[in-house]
């Protein structure tokens, strides 16, 4: 399954309605629903950064950066001049 950030909105969204449903009918108490909300925050971040780690490539993996080439971004453009330098 994928976290995307609508299903983890939609997730949030389903938890912050739910827990105090069930406050309110007794399943659980004031101190559950804040450990249950903590848990769910908790535990929608951890699959963020997993979904991040699993989708996020290194561009370079070997750490070989002789073969780069960089562009020189600076070339023909001239430094600001700063008064009294």
């Amino acid at each position: 399954m994928r976290f995307t950030p609508a299903i983890r909105k939609a997730i949030y969204a389903a938890a912050a309605g739910l827990v105090p449903l069930f406050v309110a009918l007794g399943f659980i108490t004031e101190g559950q629903s804040q450990q249950i909300l903590s848990s769910v925050a908790a535990a929608l971040a951890f699959f963020a950064s997993v979904m991040a780690a699993r989708n996020t490539a290194p561009n370079n993996p070997e750490g070989e950066f002789e073969d780069i080439e960089f562009e020189d971004v600076t070339d023909g453009v001239e430094p600001p001049h700063i008064p009294g330098v």
